[in-house]
């Protein structure tokens, strides 16, 4: 399995979102797919910053893949001065909008559901990571790649432990169970 930028976080405080003086967390809104580079150069100027990530799994050449993704795309949680807001805004090509919670009862709340977040994080860190964890008994599918490419079927149950799923194959009359990589699926909407 390859893990691509699963390192440990690095967090403001172990126990979770801590409260700085003069200080006030908030979000910023920043370029789609830009969340990453953002956090890392906040975090190299001394901003306190947060990026929630869950792992994404997908498959490649026969290989599972984990990488981490934002959880919220497009946003990133801070902490910052007003001042420092207005220059980082600036300063920061990437951030669009940048929110500050300057009201105490909604920046309470704000850092509790941060620190949640981050028990949830850690949790998505201890769990298995699955292939296309959408997939389930029942649906309908679209292999997408390998020799039954473009064929419709029905999944039957999913084998985690291969990274596999297996599906119904019908063929003159007959129904055959097929086992198929997690990865070649694509769920069809009803």
């Amino acid at each position: 399995m390859l893990l691509r930028g699963l390192k440990p976080e690095v967090f403001m405080d172990k126990t979770g979102i801590i409260k700085s003086a003069g200080r006030f967390w908030g979000y910023a809104y920043v370029h789609p797919r830009a969340e990453k580079k953002v956090e890392e150069r906040l975090r190299n100027s001394g901003v306190l910053c947060y990026l929630p990530k869950i792992p994404h799994v997908y498959m490649m050449h026969s290989t599972k893949v984990v990488t981490m993704v934002p959880m919220f795309p497009g946003y990133i949680f801070l902490c910052l001065g007003r001042e420092e807001a207005t220059g980082l805004r600036y300063q920061e090509k990437k951030i669009l909008k940048i929110e500050l919670l300057f009201e105490r009862e909604r920046e309470t709340q704000l850092i509790h559901e941060l620190s949640a977040l981050q028990k949830c994080e850690e949790l998505a860190r201890t769990k298995n990571a699955l292939v296309n964890p959408g997939i389930r008994s029942g649906d309908r599918v679209r292999i997408a790649s390998g020799p039954l490419k473009g064929l419709e079927t029905d999944v039957i149950r999913r084998d985690d432990g291969n990274d596999s799923i297996i599906v119904n194959i019908s063929i003159l009359e007959q129904h055959v169970e097929y086992s198929v990589s997690a990865g070649e699926l694509k769920k069809m909407m009803n």
